[in-house]
């Protein structure tokens, strides 16, 4: 690992260290203030009640404190280890406690019981965030094999069909995927009463001609059966979210089955796609044949093209193509959510704004012939207000789902992704320059455009800018927690996901050049990640702030600040997993080499490292610009200096 010494003095450290590092002291104690008023004396939620039966909420509860881990992992102070640690065996207790229409808890041997993957996926997020905080849990690891092996060929649930690479349900789980009714209302309130206007399926190709059917409680039993008969079983893109949890244990373990698990189920979507004439069908049953349950349609599946759009469809493809690049180093994966992307891009209508700008309006949904009346806020429409249907596309809108795009540049660093970030831009409503101090939704996107307004050079106040913004948003729940006096006001499955005061966003984009994972179901990607030498844990060293400053194809450029009032010891990590190596270093201008070596030594004996040991006197402060070579070492949680495996 090759060593160096911070020389530049910082007398006056910049704001943005202070600020981050206030926030990172911020989080902790308001951490323990929500734990003390918002769960039990052992950590437990307040939510599910104990007279609750259904199996929806679980992944809700865990949202309340998901990223207490990943905070930890950058920085953040022990205690929120410890208690994300107490309130997610509590939250397991509750779950299993819980009962199921079924006959069985909504928790079973510690995962939920059978959900679809939108939902698991949220709720693992703690699984995942836990690898980067504790790889040396015996328990996290333990979990990480156990729940893989839920999706394994030879698994008692039967989950997964190896030979036809099929998960043999839209919903599944450690029961496995047959415990899917719709028509039970504690599993899905999925009645009379759902917006089932914007929907293309069950409904557009049957007996329902116009949307106000679906609102009238006589139907209800009708759609029931329809939902039952097509959207119950088969496999859907949303299960490629099944891939993080099998990269998840090989980056526990270094198991080849669970990297072959990941290539093999996205190879299978992604011959079925080539068989579809290059989209991707959003339902395919137990055969293997697409179509097979929705009278051959491609398009018609739960959480499909019709039912949500791409809203749904681009998350499987874009989480599963990020791990097998993680996994293989191949970034020819990317292709997959690539070619999605540009469908829609080749079927969009330019929209003009002003005389200069005009915004490309994106089909979200695809369906069939039928009424398309409804209320559809920020789409074009016809004349008369209809949504509007151009051969089988509609709902055109501006891409709401920034991440996905981004994603796409950030994991293949090509011009032409980036290109198409700029292409998708919102000229009517988004503004590159402007920090919103709410965020617009419950993972709180809204800054992926900002964040690379600033990598490029034109917003150099954002660093500073997203700070204040998050440190507004914990003072809001701190002012919320005084107005409730220790105690919630409503407890439903939401009420500590509506107060968490932990923020981690600001926090990847500025310590690790990251964007925030996909919500639902994404693992970290990072071009750097810090450990804290001396005491031997994930994060960056109290009094330790750090900046990436730019993130270009060739590598990226870093300041590390000591404002604490001791030395410290950062290990600078070449991505999130050691996936990548850094090939040059400069230091304050002065090129040094990466190969193995002292504090004095400035040439390189080898090809690279995966790590720099940065030590940092107090008030110093240094600059690093460092070429990577990405995805070209095998991933691991291993901490830098370990000599082993799991």
């Amino acid at each position: 690992m090759r060593e160096f010494e911070a020389t530049a003095e910082a007398t006056r450290p910049p704001t943005w260290a202070h600020k981050q590092r206030a926030l990172f002291d911020l989080t902790g104690d308001a951490v323990d203030r929500f734990v003390a008023d918002y769960t039990g004396p052992d950590g437990e939620p307040f939510w599910p009640p104990d007279d609750h039966v259904g199996v929806d909420g679980f992944d809700d509860v865990v949202e309340g404190f998901y990223n207490w881990p990943l905070v930890y992992a950058m920085g953040g102070d022990e205690r929120l280890l410890d208690h994300a640690r107490r309130v997610y065996e509590a939250a397991l207790e509750r779950g299993a406690e819980t009962e199921t229409p079924f006959g069985h808890p909504m928790v079973v041997d510690e995962f939920e019981q059978c959900r679809d993957w939108f939902h698991l996926g949220e709720g693992n997020l703690y699984t995942y965030n836990m690898g980067l905080a504790a790889p040396d849990d015996d328990a996290v690891v333990d979990r990480a094999r156990k729940f893989a092996e839920l999706y394994t060929a030879d698994s008692e649930t039967g989950n997964y069909d190896a030979e036809k690479r099929v998960v043999r349900g839209p919903m599944n789980g450690s029961m496995g995927p047959e415990f899917c009714d719709f028509s039970a209302y504690e599993h899905h309130p999925y009645g009379a009463d759902y917006r089932w206007a914007r929907h293309g399926l069950p409904w557009r190709d049957l007996e329902f001609d116009e949307a106000a059917d679906l609102l009238d409680p006589a139907n209800e039993e009708r759609l029931f059966e329809v939902l039952n008969e097509r959207c119950a079983k088969g496999d859907i893109p949303l299960n490629l979210n099944i891939t993080s949890l099998m990269t998840n244990a090989y980056l526990h373990t270094g198991d080849d089955r669970y990297r072959e698990w990941v290539t093999d189920y996205l190879d299978a979507w992604r011959e079925r796609t080539a068989e579809n004439g290059g989209i991707i069908p959003d339902n395919v049953g137990h055969s293997g044949e697409i179509g097979e349950y929705t009278d051959g349609s491609w398009y018609g599946g739960y959480y499909g093209w019709s039912w949500g759009g791409w809203h749904y469809i681009g998350i499987g493809p874009t989480v599963a193509a990020e791990n097998a690049v993680l996994l293989e180093g191949d970034r020819e994966y990317l292709d997959f959510p690539r070619s999605q992307l540009d469908i829609l891009i080749e079927n969009g209508i330019e929209v003009a704004e002003d005389d200069v700008h005009s915004t490309l309006y994106i089909p979200h949904k695809y369906g069939g012939e039928g009424d398309y009346h409804y209320d559809a806020s920020g789409v074009l429409t016809e004349d008369d207000g209809e949504v509007l249907w151009r051969d089988g596309w509609y709902e055109f809108q501006p891409h709401t789902d920034d991440p996905y795009a981004v994603h796409l540049w950030y994991m293949s660093m090509r011009d032409e992704d980036r290109n198409r970030v700029r292409q998708l831009r919102d000229w009517g409503k988004q503004d590159w320059r402007r920090i919103d101090p709410r965020a617009k939704t419950k993972h709180g996107d809204g800054h992926e455009y900002a964040w690379l307004a600033y990598l490029d050079g034109e917003f150099p106040d954002y660093p500073d800018r997203i700070l204040e913004a998050t440190r507004e948003h914990v003072d809001e729940r701190l002012r919320l927690f005084d107005a409730e006096g220790n105690e919630p006001t409503t407890v439903d499955e939401d009420y500590l996901r509506d107060r968490n005061p932990a923020f981690h966003k600001a926090l990847l984009q500025l310590t690790m050049g990251a964007p925030q994972p996909v919500y639902y179901g994404g693992l970290v990607m990072a071009q750097v990640r810090h450990f804290d030498a001396r005491r031997e844990r994930p994060g960056l060293p109290a009094g330790v702030a750090a900046l990436v400053e730019s993130v270009t194809k060739d590598g990226v450029e870093l300041t590390l600040v000591n404002t604490g009032a001791r030395w410290e010891e950062v290990v600078v990590q070449a991505g999130a997993y050691g996936e990548h190596r850094f090939t040059t270093v400069e230091t304050d201008g002065v090129e040094r080499g990466v190969g193995e070596g002292g504090a004095d030594a400035d040439t390189a004996d080898d090809g690279g490292t995966d790590a720099l040991r940065v030590r940092l006197p107090a008030g110093s402060r240094m600059s690093l610009q460092a070429g990577l070579d990405r995805f070209v070492d095998d991933p691991s949680y291993d901490y830098p200096w370990s000599e082993t495996g799991s």
